[in-house]
């Protein structure tokens, strides 16, 4: 099998086998790389380009790898290659070779009422409009209206806009520049379409706040966002599960590339803003101004109704990958009951054959049905694990409902498509060679959960909807049209909406619970920050991820307890992550496969679940269940508070875990504060989040705080140390805290 994706899979991993530069300049050499797998002959590149056609040969050194020099091209143009060995071809693929152009001024300006125009070059037009919100669009067509040498455009909060001949625009507060275009940079293609889209400018410096869900810092500033669907295991970095075209700053505006194709957003001294585009719109902007929470509340509500999890979603959830039989089921049930653990949610991850999921594994599972009303009957609500692909199996155990579900998909158009019309496969990694379902075909839809229904009728309530980062091939088409290019973002939020209306279609009042998003994910709640290690850096990472994700857009968001990977988490650790949990919108605790790949080794006999039970046995320590379980217990008490608080949040477009610059936008201590959050409007969190620290500074916005523990009462804004002990985490309520509703 000849392997070879003219784009790297993901940012941070050289696949071996892309070409390099995926979109070459006049004059760039190119090389294009494969991999042969389990085949003895050495492929050949077959290219066809302006000045002929020819045959290349390879160069390897392991005989798996192969890299075929194409050189440098003189002209635009289009070129098209595949590779040919004795016993397979490939299809054809193609890139542009692209012209650059640099615009630092325009060409000419015009007026439209209240628009203006701004002629970039003979045939691409910068259109902004003003209002209570500022668009600023830029689409390859000429531009029309009275000319003129330029003009402004007033804007709410004391904003405006002004082009002029000597400048392309400038954004002002107060007659201050607050941004303002230096150049924009495009690349054509040989027919003179433009391809790509550089945005460069200068910005006031200060804090720039969200971009998606963010694990290296919250403030953005100096730092470059990706926003591009990204899987990274453990240790995400500066790449995202869930990235967000979309940021607020501390100037007074937020700014939201309204586009479905990746962006890549640079804040350094020189900010940029570049993307690829597909047809005569090539970008659009769209800004809001005021205050902060009512930036985000504009941005949400542009992007899609929020919806509201079920009541029973703010209980604790429990879950472990080992789970995988009965017994598993009922030990766990066992401890809920011996240990007074009052958990609401149950989540499986290994109850399905492994191969379709949507059938039980049929000898794990004696008798599935009464597995369920057992959970149900212990006062749990039964969440199963999903996974949006027609799997490859490698080990030639296909079984038969398999092997029928990939022949019914192929013949009739349910999956993703390559460009030639062939099934779509994951190019590498986890579910590799796997189709992917095509969510955007009723009839794919219509088929994939007419197989799930079962499971509703058991009185399973929600899917954990996993995954979903799959689609790499710019080239590949979805049943609506979308390109590979702009599907790889759309793709996650396309899986689990179709699970959330699903959920609808049958009367189920359940939840999705998901890892991948992009803008508008808080249309299908709720989402989780993903695989980290049981560290404190991850658990640090994941403080910063709630916070970045709220100011994104996410309203309801968790994370693993304790960490999914690696050696369990020592009780300092996990007790805080604990009680960090206790006041996030969703406490749950998970762990990876028990032979995981950071599992150490230890086998499937070591139980590796972050269950206070577990956890306490295996460290020998038994303060771990006790304050585990009294944090659990508090959980149910804060359930009414949360739930009328999700309510709002829902109303209002405001994230459950919110930044304090949402609530003290004239607190510049409050806007570059990164380790406190409010959980709904009443409760300030100050989570511990350090090893060995068991005293912190917490900063208290104005207003009167009442420590939620010990009732002492502070006037802010005010910094002060407390000493906290595992059994507590610093929070206060504001004024005279909640009393329901």
């Amino acid at each position: 099998m000849i392997r070879h994706l003219g784009e790297q899979l993901v940012p941070f991993m050289d696949s071996g086998f892309a070409r390099d530069p995926e979109m070459p300049l006049l004059g760039q050499a190119v090389t294009v790389r494969c991999r042969a797998e389990n085949t003895a002959d050495a492929p050949a590149l077959l290219l066809r380009a302006q000045d002929g056609n020819r045959e290349i040969a390879g160069q390897s050194a392991d005989g798996r790898t192969y890299a075929f020099e194409l050189g440098a091209f003189s002209s635009p143009q289009t070129v098209s290659y595949r590779f040919a060995s004795q016993s397979e071809s490939t299809g054809w693929y193609k890139f542009e070779v692209v012209s650059r152009e640099t615009v630092d001024q325009p060409l000419r300006c015009y007026r439209d009422g209240n628009r203006l125009l701004v002629a970039l070059c003979a045939d691409v037009t910068l259109v902004l409009a003003g209002g209570e919100t500022l668009t600023m669009a830029l689409s390859q067509r000429a531009a029309e209206g009275e000319p003129c040498e330029g003009g402004e455009l007033l804007l709410p909060d004391g904003f405006s806009i002004t082009a002029d001949r000597g400048s392309l625009w400038v954004l002002k507060r107060l007659s201050e520049p607050v941004a303002e275009c230096k150049r924009y940079t495009l690349l054509r293609a040989a027919d003179g379409r433009v391809v790509k889209v550089d945005m460069e400018m200068s910005l006031a410096r200060g804090l720039i706040l969200g971009t998606g869900e963010r694990f290296d810092s919250v403030n953005r500033d100096g730092r470059t966002s990706d926003c591009r669907v990204v899987e990274k295991y453990t240790h995400q970095g500066e790449y995202s599960y869930l990235p967000v075209p979309f940021f607020l700053t501390d100037k007074g505006y937020g700014w939201y590339r309204q586009s479905d194709m990746p962006t890549q957003m640079r804040f350094s001294d020189m900010a940029t803003i570049a993307q690829e585009t597909e047809g005569e719109s090539l970008t659009r902007d769209v800004l809001w101004f005021g205050r902060p929470a009512k930036v985000l509340q504009n941005f949400v509500l542009a992007t899609g109704r929020p919806a509201l999890p079920p009541e029973w979603a703010f209980g604790v959830w429990i879950s472990s990958n080992g789970w995988n039989t009965d017994a598993e089921v009922d030990v766990q049930l066992e401890a809920l009951s011996h240990y007074r653990y009052p958990a609401d949610v149950m989540v499986l991850e290994q109850w399905s054959d492994e191969r379709t999921f949507y059938s039980w594994h049929p000898t794990h599972w004696r008798d599935p049905a009464a597995m369920v009303r057992r959970v149900r009957g212990a006062g749990l609500h039964l969440v199963l694990w999903q996974i949006p692909v027609i799997k490859r199996e490698k080990n030639g155990e296909v079984g038969e409902a398999l092997e029928n579900d990939e022949r019914e998909a192929a013949a009739k158009g349910y999956a993703v498509k390559r460009a030639d019309g062939t099934p779509y496969r994951i190019t590498e990694n986890w579910f590799s060679d796997s189709m992917l379902l095509d969510f955007t075909n009723p009839e794919a839809v219509k088929w994939w959960f007419n197989k799930r229904k079962p499971l509703l009728e058991l009185g399973v309530e929600g899917f954990k909807t996993d995954g979903g980062e799959f689609l790499y091939e710019k080239a590949a088409r979805l049943y609506d049209g979308t390109s590979g290019l702009t599907a790889h973002n759309l793709y996650p939020m396309q899986y689990e909406s179709a699970y959330r209306q699903f959920l609808l279609d049958n009367g189920v009042a359940g939840v999705t619970f998901s890892r991948a998003g992009y803008a508008g994910a808080q249309t299908c709640p709720v989402h989780w920050a993903g695989d980290q290690v049981s560290e404190w850096s991850e658990l640090q990472s994941q403080l910063t991820a709630g916070l970045s994700a709220g100011l994104s857009g996410v309203l309801f968001w968790s994370f693993d307890i304790g960490g999914f990977a690696g050696p369990i988490p020592n009780a300092e650790l996990y007790l805080r992550s604990t009680a960090l949990g206790c006041f996030c919108p969703v406490m749950q605790w998970h762990s990876e496969p028990r032979t995981g790949q950071f599992s150490g080794g230890m086998g499937e006999q070591y139980i590796n679940d972050r269950s206070p039970w577990n956890l306490a046995e295996k460290l020998g320590d038994e303060k771990v269940l006790t304050l585990a379980c009294d944090f659990a217990r508090l959980r149910q008490t804060l359930r009414p508070y949360l739930w009328r608080e999700a309510r709002h949040c829902v109303e209002a477009g405001r994230p459950m875990m919110a930044h304090l610059c949402l609530d003290f936008p004239a607190d510049p201590r409050a806007f570059a504060t990164d380790d406190e959050f409010m959980l709904g409007r009443e409760l300030l969190v100050a989570p511990l989040t350090h090893p060995g620290e068991d005293v912190r500074t917490v900063y208290l916005p104005a207003g009167t705080w009442t420590e939620f523990f010990t009732k002492e009462t502070f006037r802010g804004p005010c910094e002060i140390r407390v000493s906290c002990p595992l059994s507590r985490i610093p929070v206060y309520q504001r004024g005279n805290g909640y009393a329901g509703d």
